[in-house]
């Protein structure tokens, strides 16, 4: 990796007030009098293309490991109430990486690393409780510890998006701003079933605050929605079928 990289990162955990230290070929993240080794420095293989969303990817998940990281274990109450203010978050998939670099650089096991599931395209659902005055990740171990299963997790958190706003299907495009524009994607066939002609639903998810549903996106708009976002995800057009995506053939 490059200094141009590594000052790029740098600049962009600081706005989250973040630093990134280094002591010869280690690295960490200093938070005010906190000190988080890291297992690795996930920058490795940077597509040029996408250099400034995999870093703002892995800026997100350093600053959510160290100031959001999950509880291992789940409370007290049943996976019912717990799962209330469950839902989903699309990611790029080296969020997860990063994620699991802070959790590595302490030791932690595998109860600490974070919960996703594969999305395709080099995307991933994670999945937060946001109850508004808190807001974590969750991770393995809160699961594990509710005995609930995968899928039952996804089926939660999709559930519970669905019911937080009324999308119109007439839309070609949804951008609430409430963080979860994006992750809204997993939820398309709930909503916008009839445009799905049997090869499933054309989208694309350029940011957090945009989905956008085709059929018969422009290559273009896609590109320019990804380039101008504040946080980029994907720049590609897409095909939701059976709860995944997959990269949209030319």
């Amino acid at each position: 990796m490059t200094d141009e990289v590594l000052g790029e990162l740098a600049e962009l955990l600081g706005k989250v007030r973040l630093r990134l230290e280094r002591d010869g070929e280690r690295f960490a993240i200093g938070y005010e009098k906190e000190v988080h080794p890291l297992s690795e420095l996930p920058l490795g293989e940077l597509d040029p293309t996408d250099r400034r969303a995999e870093l703002l990817a892995v800026a997100a998940a350093f600053e959510a490991a160290v100031k959001y990281p999950g509880q291992v274990s789940g409370g007290s109450e049943s996976f019912r109430e717990a799962a209330a203010p469950l839902l989903p978050k699309i990611e790029r998939a080296r969020f997860v990486t990063a994620y699991n670099a802070v959790v590595g650089g302490r030791n932690g096991g595998d109860a600490e690393r974070l919960f996703a599931r594969d999305f395709g395209a080099g995307l991933v659902v994670c999945y937060v409780q946001d109850q508004g005055w808190r807001f974590e990740y969750i991770v393995d171990g809160w699961v594990r510890g509710y005995e609930t299963s995968p899928d039952t997790m996804h089926s939660v958190a999709r559930s519970n998006l669905y019911a937080r706003a009324e999308i119109s299907y007439k839309l070609s495009e949804v951008a609430i701003g409430d963080g979860y524009d994006a992750a809204r994607a997993a939820c398309v066939d709930d909503v916008f079933y009839d445009r799905d002609g049997g090869a499933g639903i054309e989208l694309a998810i350029p940011s957090r605050d945009l989905l956008m549903i085709g059929p018969n996106l422009s290559p273009e708009a896609v590109a320019h929605a990804f380039e101008t976002a504040a946080y980029p995800i994907s720049a590609k057009r897409l095909v939701f079928k059976h709860h995944r995506v997959s990269v949209l053939a030319d």
